[in-house]
């Protein structure tokens, strides 16, 4: 029989997600900004089962409208030992939030591949909230190994190029935080795509101190492009990065991503993750890294009440009326 823990501190959690090579949106800071940011409550649940450790889980809590109680979400969660171990653990944390939070639902998006889990009913496909398709670099290997296997010899070169026309790499300081929104606006100008508040971001540099690793590239002291991953022992995951037209020409891009790699690793991390492929663009840049896509399970509901569907009908029909 499944026993629990709450964990309330943030050092031991983050202990804990480490030790069992868990994402880092499981850490204690991902779960810090969703609450300084929106309407979530984190939640950080040990599983033990005959006194061992079974799994672990952030769960991020949201109170809903009367009746139905609450939503729950476990972003890249749960946190367990083995891929395989997941749907029991999923099981588990669900029970857990069916009992302690009055919840209509967990979501969970664990990742894993469909080749090494499948969850089972009741758990049920449901609407993404991070994208399954990523591009993802296996960090095992030695530096030079990881240069020689990037699936592109333009990148190989471009990163080389950079470096010799003089484009240097830093991690990024609070200073460092005006240029990094004045690059990210230009960028989602550019390209077209939503951007929080500028506070949001300032929020997520002190809230996500705990496994932030932002880095800015620069020539003469102009910035170049940015970089902004959250990175634990199991993976580093990049969240936002924006280039200036000055830093597409030199090619400033190709040498920070390296860079947030090459620390990556040295920071003991498993996995880089590119976080999300779509179609051009930006993604057609992260797989002149990776080659091939990696394909995460993708999302999964679990009901945990009688309400759920009338829950999901409700928010699917208001989403197409107000969409």
């Amino acid at each position: 029989m499944a026993e629990y823990r709450e964990v309330t501190d943030a050092q031991a959690w983050d202990e804990i997600v480490n030790a069992h090579a868990g994402h880092p949106m499981q850490a204690w800071g991902w779960g810090e900004l969703k609450e300084r940011t929106g309407s979530w409550t984190a939640r950080r649940i040990v599983v033990e089962r005959d006194g061992s450790f079974e799994g672990a889980c952030q769960v991020l809590v949201r109170k809903l409208p009367w009746p139905f109680g609450h939503i729950c979400y476990a972003p890249r969660g749960p946190v367990t030992n083995h891929a395989a171990d997941v749907p029991q653990v999923a099981d588990d944390v669900a029970a857990w939030c069916r009992a302690n939070v009055s919840a209509v639902s967990l979501k969970i998006e664990p990742a894993v591949t469909a080749q090494e889990v499948t969850m089972p009913a009741p758990w049920e496909p449901a609407e993404k909230i991070t994208l399954p398709n990523t591009a993802a670099i296996d960090l095992a290997p030695t530096e030079d190994e990881i240069m020689a296997g990037l699936h592109s010899k333009k990148a190989r070169q471009y990163i080389r190029k950079a470096g010799r026309s003089g484009v240097e790499v830093r991690r990024a300081t609070e200073a460092d935080l005006d240029a990094i929104m004045d690059i990210y606006h230009h960028t989602a100008e550019t390209d077209e795509f939503f951007l929080h508040s500028d506070e949001y971001y300032r929020t997520a540099f002190s809230a996500c101190a705990d496994v932030n690793q932002v880095f800015i590239a620069e020539i003469e002291g102009r910035p170049l492009a940015f970089l902004w991953n959250i990175t634990t022992s199991g993976t580093a995951f990049e969240l936002w990065g924006g280039v200036t037209d000055e830093g597409k020409r030199l090619r400033a891009n190709y040498l920070l991503k390296w860079h947030a790699m090459c620390t990556a690793k040295e920071s003991g991390a498993a996995l880089y993750d590119m976080n999300g492929l779509l179609e051009g663009g930006v993604s057609t840049f992260k797989l002149l890294f990776a080659g091939e896509p990696t394909v995460w399970i993708g999302t999964f509901d679990r009901p945990l009440s009688p309400l759920y569907h009338v829950w999901d009908g409700a928010l699917k029909l208001y989403r197409r009326l107000f969409k």
